[in-house]
C-alpha cells in the first residue's frame, strides 16, 4: 500500500505545516494564526466577523454614555471628602454609572463603551481636585488641604476602576 501524502498548510503561512482546522469554514491554519475558543479553534477572519455581530451600538450612544457618566461623576465627586467613606462612594457611583447608562443607550455593546465611560468618570471627577489645588495654591502659596485631595484621587481611581470592571465582561 502506498502512503497518501495529506499535509496542509495554513492559509495565512503557506509555509508551515498544520493539521488544525477552523471549526467554523474549515480552512487549516497553524497554531500561532489559531484562537482557542470555548469551542474549538478559529481563524482570525472568523473571529473579527463573530465580534461585529456583538458590536450593537450607534454612534450617539458614545456620547450618551460620556455625558451621563460625566454628571454622575461630578456629582458623586461632590462628596468625596469624607475620608474612607470616598471609597465607598466611589463604588456605588460607579455601579450607578453603569447601570444607568445601560438603561440609557438600551443595553447597546461595544468594547470602546468601557473605555469611553471608565476615562470620562476618572477625568470628570479629578476636576474637583485641580480646582482645590489651584484654589489653595492661588491663596495661600501651597496645598493645604491634602487629606481632602488624596481621598479625591481615591474616589476618582475607584470609580473608574469600577467602571471599567463592570463592563470588561
Amino acid at each position: 500500500m502506498s502512503e497518501i501524502n495529506n499535509s496542509l498548510v495554513c492559509y495565512i503561512h503557506p509555509k508551515r505545516e498544520t493539521q488544525l482546522r477552523c471549526n467554523r469554514c474549515e480552512r487549516p491554519i497553524c497554531i500561532k494564526c489559531a484562537n482557542h475558543t470555548p469551542t474549538g479553534y478559529r481563524c482570525p477572519e472568523c473571529i473579527r466577523s463573530q465580534q461585529k455581530v456583538f458590536i450593537t451600538t450607534r454612534w450617539f450612544d458614545h456620547l450618551i454614555a460620556a455625558g451621563v457618566t460625566a454628571v454622575i461623576s461630578y456629582l458623586g465627586s461632590i462628596f468625596a471628602f469624607l475620608g474612607f467613606y470616598s471609597i465607598l462612594i466611589g463604588l456605588g457611583v460607579g455601579y450607578a454609572v453603569v447601570w444607568v447608562v445601560k438603561k440609557a443607550i438600551q443595553n447597546r455593546r461595544s468594547p470602546l463603551l468601557k473605555y469611553v465611560m471608565s476615562g470620562t468618570g476618572l477625568v470628570v471627577s479629578l476636576i474637583p481636585v485641580l480646582i482645590l489645588v489651584f484654589d489653595q495654591i492661588q491663596l495661600y502659596g501651597f496645598v493645604l488641604d491634602l487629606y481632602s485631595i488624596l481621598w479625591k484621587v481615591g474616589y476618582a481611581l475607584v470609580l473608574s476602576g469600577n467602571i471599567f470592571y463592570q463592563l470588561k465582561n
